[in-house]
């Protein structure tokens, strides 16, 4: 076990998530079982939940030494992820996050600090999705070798929180796609110039979740499929922006707060118009510019 860090800290970011949180909490409260000697604090964002997920996790965290439940009136996953790093801003240290409808292996929390062991000098310690979908083996694959992070399960290092504080830096609100700005800042060590570097994230074997799987079988996921597709897509036209953003400014802390300020960076050329994703990204770049141009 770590000589390092004596106790965790782990935030689960929830989002109308009142048919699954439990289950992901319990399978929490289980792997922090093979934990016994650390103090673990574990904190639930409940961000712009409109159904029960906030009663659901208050009743959960009763007579729970160190669980706490929290409700933020925004739903927005990148402002849950900076409220959840001002928590802990006291001290840095090993800080897990989880997505509330994601469940973790009894094994998950010891393998992660086993491998903070190994590693101490690394930023981000990916889990390994467990649930077969398309992708999966090609995720897992990249996430052990260190060039992919899955956003709902992972590990930032104490020495990635240090450098969080040092270099004030937070995901910008209205961000789709936290896990890939946070690989893509960690992975360069917070600076577009300095090219990509190994070591920095490491995939962990034994870190291991499940999530829900969207699958066709009502009007209700067929719905939030669509919406995973067109956030999928702005997920894209956002990260071009990005780029645009670092080339000319270089440091990952120098992108603003709100997302919505750089979108001015995104251009037509960043459409993906021979892509199966071209109806949903004109769909999106045009909504972006007529929102702009109302704006002035």
């Amino acid at each position: 076990m770590s000589k390092v860090t004596k106790k965790i800290r782990i935030n689960v970011l929830a989002y109308n998530e009142a048919d699954f949180i439990e289950r992901c909490l319990n399978s929490i409260d289980q792997s922090l079982f093979a934990l016994s000697n650390m103090d673990a604090e574990v904190n639930i964002i409940c961000n712009g939940c409109r159904d029960d997920t906030y009663p659901v996790t208050q009743r959960y965290c009763q007579n729970k030494d160190g669980w706490q439940s929290f409700d933020i009136p925004l739903g927005d996953k990148a402002n849950a992820w900076n409220y959840a790093i001002e928590l802990g801003n006291d001290t840095p240290l090993m800080t897990i996050f989880i997505d509330g409808d994601c469940t973790i292996t009894p094994g998950s929390l010891i393998s992660i600090m086993q491998s903070y062991d190994a590693h101490p000098d690394c930023y981000i310690i990916a889990g390994i999705p467990k649930t077969q979908g398309r992708t999966t083996d090609h995720i897992i694959t990249n996430t052990l070798k260190g060039e992919a992070l899955s956003g709902a399960f992972y590990a930032v290092t104490p020495l990635f929180v240090e450098k969080l504080q040092k270099l004030d830096f937070r995901l910008p609100v209205g961000l789709i796609g936290d896990d890939s700005l946070l690989a893509w800042a960690a992975s360069h060590d917070f600076r577009l110039s300095n090219g990509f570097s190994y070591g920095f994230m490491r995939g962990c074997e034994g870190a291991e979740f499940y999530y829900h799987r969207l699958t066709p079988t009502s009007l209700k996921n067929i719905y939030l499929y669509i919406r995973r597709l067109h956030r999928y897509s702005l997920r894209h036209l956002q990260q071009s922006a990005i780029r645009e953003h670092l080339n000319h400014y270089d440091s990952f802390e120098s992108l603003p707060d709100s997302i919505d300020s750089i979108y001015s960076n995104i251009k037509f050329d960043h459409l993906r118009l021979k892509s199966p994703n071209s109806v949903f990204d004109m769909i999106n770049y045009f909504k972006i510019k007529n929102s702009a141009s109302i704006a002035t």
